[in-house]
């Protein structure tokens, strides 16, 4: 086709109108980007202006959006105290809402309530990240209490060279280094304190959340206290499920979804219930946020709760085995001395393409590590069988993740910990 020289004009110029708003857009975007993180560092600069209180807590956890895990036990216990003002912060109407009827004291993060208190509070006492759990740029000054989420095989925060905080501080140059740490610095705080589980844990915590070695503390998981006690909390779980012999598949996720296969490519639900049948089992599925596919219904003894609100804890208590990839949940799971089967159908690509581990995998995975499906089924049915199998295994990983002092009840020490300590 013939372009004269008119249509070439107007195509040049089209092009390089195109070109010309592509580079101010990206300029207007890293210009944008340049703003928010220097109004957010000025916000949290003048945070720390504002006088703290020691009789005001707050407590947040499941990136706002929970009341769980960790801080809620310490929160159950803590707001007992008369002397001490506890406030739940929340990044969902419904949590608040919840916690208000309850008669507890709780505030959306960037409410004025809930700005106001967080500019106050001396101490934040959380289970994630600051800026996951609260409004960081209100909080500079606090004392920040991590009590995690877990003891998991994964890298994350300083440890992680795919975060911001890893490439940050391995910047070469020392201008962008120092004000990337300005940024890195409104997600800690004045005093960052990280709870671990055992000696090893501690010794790679310094490094992943960017605090000293004498602010690791090593007063275990309260979350795990449930597995010692019987509590309203047990009520909640169904008949069905205590009364069931009931394998529990709780799965992590791969890159947060983007690299996670669909669960009906990795099951086969009609083996899979009819083994059950003949094993006189329930296999109850709790997939993680991010999984792909849909688990059937049609079967009667396959059971998905992945939308379901259990607490994670409880469903652990009362399954008589796990079954789990590379996720967390199993360090837990090990304090109940009960069979893990790791059902790894994609270790190669997952151990390529996720985050480092701070273990190697084949050490701290007390059980079968099956790659195939039918290999998966044969080592359910060994440990059902033979339920002792890897117990030497198990008690040796969970000496690894839990020291001896912190494989039971741990709330109390905790919450005196912080009376004592860091309230004072």
């Amino acid at each position: 086709m013939y372009i004269n020289e008119y249509q070439f004009d107007v195509i040049q110029t089209v092009l390089l109108l195109i070109i010309l708003i592509f580079l101010i857009t990206n300029r207007l975007k890293v210009f944008i980007k340049l703003f928010k993180r220097t109004i957010i560092i000025s916000i949290h600069g003048f945070s720390k202006l504002f006088p703290k209180s020691n009789r005001i807590v707050i407590f947040g956890s499941e990136n706002g959006n929970g009341f769980r895990g960790n801080p809620m036990y310490i929160f159950l216990e803590m707001v007992k105290n008369p002397e001490i003002r506890c406030i739940w912060i929340a990044k969902s109407e419904s949590i608040v809402r919840n916690l208000n009827e309850r008669g507890y004291e709780a505030y959306l993060a960037n409410s004025r309530r809930g700005i106001y208190y967080q500019l106050r509070a001396r101490l934040a006492i959380h289970s994630h990240a600051i800026n996951d759990d609260f409004n960081n740029r209100f909080l500079g000054g606090v004392i920040s209490y991590n009590t995690w989420h877990g003891v998991g095989l994964k890298k994350v925060w300083g440890a992680n060279k795919k975060t911001y905080s890893y490439k940050v501080i391995n910047e070469k140059s020392r201008l962008k280094r120092f004000f990337g740490m300005l940024v890195v610095r409104t997600n800690l705080g004045k005093k960052s304190y990280v709870v671990s589980t055992s000696e090893k844990v501690t010794s790679y915590y310094p490094e992943t959340f960017l605090t000293s070695n004498k602010r690791i503390l090593e007063l275990g998981q309260v979350r795990n206290d449930v597995f010692y006690q019987e509590t309203d909390e047990d009520l909640q779980i169904p008949k069905w499920y205590k009364d069931n012999n009931v394998i529990l598949y709780m799965p992590t996720h791969r890159g947060k979804g983007k690299l996670d296969s669909n669960v009906n490519e990795v099951f086969n639900f009609e083996e899979l219930n009819h083994f059950c049948e003949e094993m006189n089992v329930k296999f109850v599925f709790k997939r993680h946020m991010y999984s792909e596919g849909n688990v059937p219904t049609r079967y009667q003894n396959i059971i998905d709760i992945s939308n379901e609100t259990f607490d994670p804890q409880f469903l652990l208590k009362y399954a008589e085995m796990l079954v789990t990839d590379y996720s967390s949940c199993y360090t837990d799971y090990l304090l109940l001395d009960r069979p893990v089967v790791f059902y790894c159908y994609d270790l190669t690509n997952y151990l390529k393409s996720s985050n480092e581990m701070y273990h190697d995998y084949f050490d701290v995975t007390p059980g079968p590590r099956p790659k195939e499906f039918s290999g998966m089924l044969d080592a359910i049915k060994e440990s059902l069988e033979n339920p002792s199998i890897y117990a030497n295994e198990r008690k040796r990983v969970l000496n690894i993740f839990y020291s001896k002092q912190n494989q039971g009840k741990v709330l109390e020490k905790q919450v005196n910990y912080i009376y004592n300590n860091l309230l004072k």
